[in-house]
């Protein structure tokens, strides 16, 4: 079954939603001053070299220094490591590195980084510092994978590498020749600003966000993608039309006024409220249990008020095969990465314990992120590992909650501002033109005059309306009143 892919473009945030039989299966988001690195290059410098800890500080100018350990300090095959090796043997401070970031700074911690570039296009990642083809396991026929291989292995340098991606299952020689001559171009020019630039400094950015969405995410099985701006659906077309021309005619441009995630089958916005919620109900009365901690993210799973009639045992596979399936899910909507531990309902028979791990495992097989189906504990754990490259959900939608003592979780001033932006572009296309008067918490309205001044004042022109805004000590982050006047 295809996908469709809705598309929300705001002046301060892009949001993507992937629906699939009636859910809600992925969420990309980002926002204005708040992009992800991942992906981009970097002239750094070696600011300080911890050997007890075999890493290193580099400054990259973003404000927060990178992190590269040992493994990223190397640039030949992270395969063929020497157990006696240091840090010190790449590494000097004070001296300049490319590196290119590969997970974005949380909290205290900045980004870290790697020393072995991969630059991606569209069927194939570039890699001009180790001299091999690898295939993306998710490409799982043989027979397809020789043959990409062999393709690609044709069209490769004798000194250069590539990857190839999900995305070029049934791509032919030509298409594979173009996108490994485009990723040469785009590497020489790299390449070229990073002689030519003093540290600290930007040689290469990953493209922006919408384009980034339609590179990585956007494939066969997408049969229909909507956008809701004409600015948008233009550079989508543009982009369509340069680099996956028969995606072109599956673009569509919503017409409005309704919001664009109404379109689908399925109540978005309430899916993705309940990706922030830390309950989760299963079909048969069961639900999981999700809480993040610094260390792991813990999914327990509970029963709840289903008996089913039959064997305490049957009873517990079938929640168990439920919450295998909705585990995996709200891994990929809630962007958890690290060490995740499910805790299912205990089962004494071996076939029941296959078949919950079987169903896990083919579900996990869809995830984009790289993640480790690592088995069960002494514990009687499933425990699993997934790449975490960006911050999870919970953390850009939540902040530790200060009147409760950082017990539970409250909406950030940033996300209520963008709340408050996205019903302002409703009730405009609602209303009669004139002026709008938002009446929201104290700390939103400073965010909405802050941070996100420049996008408020580009909202307002696309609307052309007036904005003004007006504190209550009253409200809480989450209440807010617009009110639509005439001139």
């Amino acid at each position: 079954m295809g996908e469709s892919l809705l598309i929300e473009v705001m002046p301060g945030e892009i949001r993507a939603v992937a629906v699939r039989d009636g859910r809600v299966v992925e969420l990309f988001i980002e926002r204005r001053g708040r992009e992800s690195l991942v992906g981009n290059v970097y002239l750094g410098r070696v600011e300080r070299i911890l050997d007890g800890m075999d890493a290193a500080f580099v400054d990259i100018g973003t404000g927060k220094s990178g992190f590269l350990g040992l493994d990223g300090a190397r640039t030949g095959d992270p395969g063929s490591r020497d157990p006696e090796e240091r840090i010190g043997d790449y590494l000097v401070e004070g001296e300049a590195v490319r590196v290119q970031v590969v997970k974005d700074a949380v909290d205290r911690k900045g980004a870290q980084l790697t020393r072995r570039i991969a630059v991606a296009g569209r069927h194939l990642v570039y890699t001009p510092t180790q001299q091999r083809i690898a295939v993306s396991r998710q490409i799982a026929d043989p027979d397809e994978r020789a043959r990409l291989e062999a393709l690609v292995g044709n069209a490769a340098e004798p000194d250069e590498g590539f990857i190839v991606r999900t995305a070029a299952e049934g791509a032919d020689g030509a298409e594979l020749a173009d996108d490994a001559a485009y990723l040469r171009r785009l590497w020489s020019e790299t390449d070229a600003r990073a002689t030519a630039a003093s540290p600290p400094s930007r040689v290469h950015e990953e493209p922006p966000p919408l384009l980034r969405l339609f590179r990585d995410r956007v494939g066969a099985t997408t049969e229909k993608i909507v956008i809701d701006s004409p600015g948008g659906f233009a550079a989508a077309r543009d982009y369509c039309g340069r680099f996956m021309p028969e995606l072109k005619d599956r673009l569509c441009l919503h017409p409005g006024p309704e919001h664009v995630f109404t379109a689908a089958e399925v109540d978005v916005e309430e899916e993705i409220e309940r990706a922030l919620l830390p309950r989760v109900g299963l079909p048969s009365g069961g639900e999981l249990v999700i809480e993040a901690t610094e260390a792991l993210t813990a999914v327990d799973v509970n029963s709840g008020r289903f008996t089913g009639g039959g064997r305490l045992e049957d009873t517990a596979c079938r929640t168990n095969l439920e919450a295998a399936e909705e585990a995996a899910l709200q891994l990929r909507l809630r962007n958890i990465g690290g060490l995740i531990l499910i805790d299912f309902i205990h089962m004494n028979d071996e076939t029941s314990w296959n078949r919950v791990l079987d169903t896990l495992g083919s579900a996990l097989a869809g995830d984009r992120s790289n993640v480790r189906l690592i088995g069960r504990t002494g514990a009687g754990l499933v425990e699993i590992t997934r790449q975490r490259r960006r911050e999870s959900l919970q953390r850009m939608f939540t902040e530790p909650c200060a009147p409760c003592g950082g017990g539970g979780r409250a909406i950030t001033p940033h996300s209520a501002a963008l709340v408050v932006m996205r019903a302002l572009k409703r009730e405009a296309n609602r209303s009669r033109p004139g002026p709008v008067v938002v009446t929201a918490a104290s700390d939103v309205v400073d965010m909405l005059e802050g941070e996100a001044a420049p996008a408020m004042s580009e909202l307002a022109t696309i609307l052309g309306r007036r904005i003004s805004l007006e504190r209550s000590p009253a409200y809480g982050r989450e209440t807010f009143d617009i009110v639509a006047g005439h001139e």
